[in-house]
This record gives C-alpha cells, structure tokens and sequence, in this order.
C-alpha cells in the first residue's frame, strides 16, 4: 500500500516575464500550475504561467 507522500518546499523562486525579465511572482520549488494567466506589468503582455 502506498503512503500519500509529502513533498516539503525548499527553495523559494522568481518566475519571470519571458519577454522582458520583468519579476512577477514568487513560487516554491514543490509548486503545480498550468493554465494560469497572468498579465506583465512591465511589458503588458499576456503570459501563460507553466510551472
């Protein structure tokens, strides 16, 4: 039987615009997304988060 295991974070990182290199947020290393959007606010442009 397998155990439901639990990953703790241990880096914290910067996912930036690919575009511009502009900051937008912060996400730990043990982070799931896909399908999330999110607008630069340097650049203005629509960028798809993919972690």
């Amino acid at each position: 039987m397998m155990k439901n295991v639990i990953s703790i974070p241990t880096e914290r990182k910067w996912y930036k615009c690919p575009y511009c290199g502009k900051k937008l947020l912060i996400y730990d290393d043990t982070a799931n997304c896909d399908g999330v959007y999110l607008n630069c606010r340097e650049c203005k442009r629509e960028i798809k988060i993919k972690i």
